[in-house]
């Protein structure tokens, strides 16, 4: 600043002292501008004050900027005005923009922007581009004209033609989202980066979107990275947010979270919004600076007081876990329904979720379907799945698997995984949908594919199963794998069963064994008695029954019927546990209850012989009969014997008859011998030889003792078949060594008479004497 008077200075004062405006105005302005003199704002005023009063149109336009400013003079908006009002009248450019930029923001007179639109186009027509600027802003927000686009963007191209910043950054806005102008990302970015060329800070931002989205240009982080920090540098907010997320994304940079805290805190400062939610998010997950709930709080508080739903939602969540904060459910309440409240989709979901669960407020399935459905309605997927698992099952609405499978196949159109899950399975048993097995294995793909656990086990056991695609063990034993790993107990379970075996791998026991043992662990049933099993019978593990029973018991517990049974067979025979009938009755009667066959049967004979129950034929009889209903040859044969003796039931050999034929067609062998017995006899059906002989044949090749016994009389006496002495002694002597004591003493008589052997009392004494020795320990 000069301080010393030049010449010209001093002959310009002289100039003004004898009254030139011109003079007097130039005056004004040296003194304002300190140029030629020491910077002087009341002098500056009185000098322009004077000439002005000369109608100075240059000093009345500066009048009305010392009094806007206050310099050299109160601030006076009014007299502002006036000064303005003097130069504009007199079509002064700048006074008529700046009157129109009073009458804008309501200074030194009231709100008028119909007023504020007559001085800017007044200024814009003789070429001002901050008038132009200002009429377009105008036209785009409908202030003192209907709003017009067009009109905003013709204004807009003018200003922007002459380079103005502001107006290349307004109609790169205007092409971006295609308003009086055709949508054009290319045309937004060519705008914007002519404003940002200029150091406009958002433009400088809106470029960087633009990179960052490949939007009118291509997709370059590393550009976007470059523009959001030219402006973040400037102070702009949005552009510091956008780098802290970039860093926190390590998108166009390294990622490195301590930088990504740096620009979100200054973009906090500034109140940006989602700066303080990022920054909340930052201390709850210790990135980038020590984790502390506290602050996390803090900032979702000043986020959630701007009225920020994600803020709000996340403050509701740390009430609900008393993270930062003490615990408080009404308070996490609260916060919550102020999100929902403004459509916040994760909030309705949560609302929805607390309701469903009932963990912290009653249970209550109609409000979770209330908050589910707002939800749904914002595209909230999870609340898709959730009204699905609601209709599946009826919970707080009218059971509708149609229902179900329709909000399935919204979310799992959205690739969500478990909704895919629960679609296959409703293919798969054919619920709300035609039944299906090939569309449940591409839902079931589908969601494997994102590596749900219980698809991976499903699609296991379709392969398993070849239903909906072709038997592949090996493919079966792929996907339980999967799932398996991931400690999916069904699947670790399924896995096992394969190894033990050996279907679609090599069979192994001890791999069996491992699978069932983690599955088992978990409390999976299945698992625990197919390793009680393995224990029981030493295949993969060390033999032991106490094992057994450990295992069988955790599985009988959680009422799997077949545990119960085996634990009812153990306790029955003493292996593992005291030998104790009552105990074995209890077991048997909790799986018969379900429908066991074999517990149904082992109980029935239980109540036939009074062990651990009182004799009871009549109970005996309703067991076995409940077996006999599922097919259960041992019950079926046990039916025949209670019918051909008469034992709970009116005593009939063509029941029996009835009963041991069923039994037969499963191949067991007592219920052959006894069918052969029958024929042989002609008790309750007609006698045949050749039938009974049939039915010997096939129990003798089981080793039935007593057939093969019945076979050699056959042969001996030649009914049925052609007299074989020596095929006689040959199933007499098959029947001996399996302990038929009948067989002793027959070998005996032919022993005795020389048939088939040769003749040898003596030898004949001894097998007749060792069959009498068996008889009578036998009758012990």
């Amino acid at each position: 600043m000069d301080t010393k008077k030049s010449d010209k200075f001093l002959s310009t004062l002289e100039a003004a002292q004898k009254g030139d405006a011109d003079a007097q105005f130039a005056l004004g302005l040296m003194y304002e501008d300190g140029k030629g003199t020491e910077q002087n704002y009341v002098a500056a005023y009185k000098y322009y004050k004077l000439a002005a009063d000369q109608g100075n149109i240059n000093a009345q336009y500066k009048l009305g900027i010392m009094y806007y400013d206050g310099k050299g003079i109160e601030q006076n908006y009014i007299k502002s005005i006036e000064y303005f009002q003097l130069a504009a009248n007199q079509n002064d450019s700048d006074a008529q923009f700046n009157l129109g930029v009073m009458y804008g923001d309501g200074k030194g007179t009231e709100q008028n922007y119909v007023a504020a639109y007559k001085y800017y186009k007044l200024a814009a027509d003789q070429g001002n581009i901050d008038a132009q600027v200002n009429l377009g802003l105008l036209y785009a927000y409908g202030n003192g004209v209907e709003q017009n686009y067009e009109k905003a963007a013709e204004y807009y191209a003018t200003a922007a033609a002459k380079g103005d910043a502001i107006a290349q950054y307004n109609l790169g806005l205007l092409y971006e989202n295609g308003d009086g102008v055709e949508k054009n990302y290319a045309k937004a970015f060519e705008c914007y980066a002519a404003a940002a060329k200029q150091g406009d800070a958002i433009a400088q931002y809106n470029l960087g979107d633009l990179y960052y989205f490949g939007k009118g240009t291509e997709q370059n982080y590393t550009k976007s990275f470059e523009y959001f920090q030219l402006a973040a540098q400037q102070g702009n907010s949005d552009a510091q947010f956008s780098l802290g997320l970039m860093y926190e994304d390590g998108k166009g940079t390294e990622q490195n979270y301590t930088e990504a805290y740096k620009y979100y805190k200054l973009a906090a400062e500034q109140g940006n919004i989602d700066a303080q939610v990022n920054l909340g998010n930052l201390y709850c997950f210790g990135k980038g600076v020590e984790q502390n709930y506290t602050k996390s709080f803090e900032y979702y508080q000043l986020a959630a007081q701007q009225e920020d739903a994600t803020a709000q939602r996340y403050l509701g969540n740390l009430y609900y876990f008393g993270k930062g904060v003490e615990q408080n459910y009404t308070k996490s309440f609260e916060y919550y329904k102020l999100a929902a409240q403004q459509g916040d989709s994760e909030a309705l979901y949560t609302l929805g979720y607390i309701y469903d669960v009932g963990e912290v407020i009653a249970q209550d399935y109609a409000e979770a379907h209330k908050y589910f459905k707002q939800a749904a309605r914002l595209g909230n997927i999870s609340a898709l799945l959730s009204l699905g698992i609601l209709y599946e099952y009826g919970q707080g609405v009218e059971q509708n698997y149609e229902k179900a499978a329709e909000y399935y196949s919204a979310a799992a159109a959205q690739g969500h995984a478990n909704a895919q899950c629960n679609l296959g399975v409703l293919y798969e048993n054919g619920e709300g949908v035609d039944q299906s097995c090939e569309k449940a294995f591409e839902y079931y793909s589908a969601a494997a594919e994102q590596g749900h656990a219980a698809a991976q086990c499903n699609l296991g056991r379709l392969y398993e199963n070849g239903d909906g695609v072709e038997q592949n063990y090996e493919k079966a034993a792929e996907y339980y794998a999967a799932a398996a790993e991931q400690g999916y107990a069904n699947a670790q379970c399924n896995l096992g069963i394969l190894y033990e075996n050996g279907d679609g791998v090599e069979q192994n026991y001890e791999k069996a064994a491992e699978y069932y043992s983690a599955a088992a662990e978990q409390g999976h049933a299945n698992a625990q008695c197919n390793l009680g099993v393995l224990y029981e019978t030493g295949d993969g593990v060390d033999q032991s029954c106490e094992k057994a029973v450990e295992y069988y018991l955790a599985a009988a517990e959680q009422g799997d019927a077949v545990a119960q049974c085996n634990l009812g067979i153990l306790y029955e025979n003493g292996d593992g546990v005291e030998q104790n009938y009552e105990k074995a009755a209890e077991y048997y009667l909790a799986a018969a209850t379900q429908g066991h066959a074999v517990a149904q049967s082992n109980l029935g004979n239980l109540y036939c012989y009074g062990r651990g129950v009182e004799k009871n034929y009549n109970k005996s009889f309703k067991y076995h009969q409940l077996a006999a209903q599922q097919n259960y040859g041992e019950s079926q044969y046990q039916l025949g014997l209670m019918y051909c003796k008469g034992l709970g039931v009116k005593l009939s050999k063509i029941n029996a008859y009835k009963y041991y034929l069923q039994a037969s067609t499963q191949k067991h062998v007592n219920a052959e011998n006894e069918l052969g017995c029958m024929y042989a006899e002609g008790k309750g059906i007609k006698h045949n030889f050749k039938i009974a002989r049939d039915y010997f044949y096939s129990a003798a090749r089981k080793g039935h003792s007593g057939a093969l016994n019945k076979l050699g009389l056959m042969f001996l006496s030649g009914n049925g078949v052609r007299q074989n002495y020596m095929k006689a002694v040959y199933y007499f002597c098959l029947a001996a060594k399996r302990g038929e004591t009948e067989a002793w003493y027959n070998l005996g008589i032919m022993y005795a008479d020389g048939q088939g052997v040769k003749k040898n009392k003596r030898f004949a004494r001894q097998l007749i004497k060792r069959s009498a020795v068996y008889k009578k320990t036998g009758d012990t």
